[in-house]
């Protein structure tokens, strides 16, 4: 009678197949960020929104009104009192050269009688972020080379309520 062999893999050689896709894994993550190609456009706007949601808690916090700013010189967010308390780099475009550029604009609406009419917006170097969470009803242009997109801020919780570009 003929001895027959089971078939199939060993306890070892399945864990080490395991082992080296764990490893592949971990590997792949720790550089995900150096191979996946940052999108400018998506990056400067991740950056606005931590920027002007850490600037209203901020605010809150130390009971102070603080300015949000766009530095084109280093192509951060920056968050001023009488100096820098915080920037907001643009995340994987760090030292890259780029055109990117963030212009904020203001409204002040005008009354006539007991009703609101749009206004106009103005052009402004900053947004204050005020220690009641709120701020100026506002929109700010991001920029990337040729491609624009504009946000238009909600005072009091600093929700984005229009979007176009």
């Amino acid at each position: 009678m003929p001895v027959r062999t089971a078939g199939g893999f060993t306890l070892l050689e399945v864990l080490l197949v395991l082992v080296l896709i764990g490893g592949a894994t971990v590997l792949f993550t720790l550089n995900a960020d150096k191979i996946i190609e940052p999108q400018p456009m998506a990056e400067l706007e991740k950056a606005f929104h931590r920027a002007q949601s850490e600037g209203r808690w901020m605010a809150v916090e130390d009971r102070k009104t603080y300015r949000l700013v766009w530095d084109k010189e280093n192509q951060r967010f920056v968050l001023l009192d009488r100096a820098v308390v915080s920037n907001y780099p643009i995340e994987g475009l760090e030292g890259k050269p780029s055109k990117l550029n963030a212009t904020f604009f203001y409204q002040v609406p005008l009354t006539k009688g007991a009703s609101f009419q749009d206004s106009s917006w103005y052009r402004a170097d900053s947004i204050n972020l005020y220690p009641d969470a709120t701020s100026p009803l506002f929109k700010v242009r991001l920029e990337d080379g040729t491609r624009q997109l504009e946000l238009e801020v909600e005072p009091f919780t600093g929700f984005i309520t229009k979007r176009s570009g």
